[in-house]
């Protein structure tokens, strides 16, 4: 994403983890801040608490990589963990800011992000029963398929959304729909 900003003045925010959350539109931040040390570096570890929707989020990630005022990678103390990888780059009208989000999706979280009526196990019920007939089990893999994409559109809309914020939040203008 193009931004009309300084290249220090972006990466002072993105590595500003608090900053950063508090303009994520698809959250509610409760806490974010970083333990112990008052400076970051690669190995500072940030506590975060978040809400999303109804449900509380807490979770630790760990600075892998610091490369001021380019690089800022975080990789999250979950199982599975997530990465989180922001480059800032100048361009000639201010800077280009990207960020690359990487997680291992497992089936419990594909399940997990059914549906209310698919909760109570009729996913897994299906799926189940699919196994019984030959024919059918290569259906698994399909669906599954379908639901690791289902995701990515999610999540790609969602991190748009943050990312036209945080445009937003230099250019002093509302990004909605560019």
């Amino acid at each position: 994403m193009e931004i009309q900003a300084e290249v220090a003045e972006v990466f002072n925010l993105v590595s500003d983890l608090r900053r950063k959350a508090s303009l994520n539109p698809n959250i509610q931040v409760i806490r974010v801040e970083l333990e112990g040390e008052p400076t970051i570096r690669e190995g500072s570890v940030f506590y975060h608490r978040i809400q999303r929707g109804t449900r509380i989020v807490e979770y630790r990630s760990r600075c892998v990589r610091y490369v001021p005022p380019r690089l800022f990678q975080t990789r999250s103390e979950t199982n599975p963990p997530f990465e989180v990888t922001v480059t800032v780059e100048p361009t000639a009208s201010g800077c280009r800011l990207t960020q690359r989000e990487a997680l291992e999706v497992t089936a419990e979280m594909l399940d997990a992000l059914e549906p209310p009526a698919a909760k109570a196990g009729l996913f897994r019920e299906v799926v189940r029963l699919l196994n019984l007939f030959p024919g059918a089990r290569q259906l698994e893999p399909e669906i599954r398929a379908h639901q690791r994409e289902q995701l990515k559109r999610k999540l790609k809309l969602e991190l748009q959304a943050w990312l036209d914020a945080i445009k937003a939040n230099f250019e002093g203008k509302n990004t909605e729909g560019t």
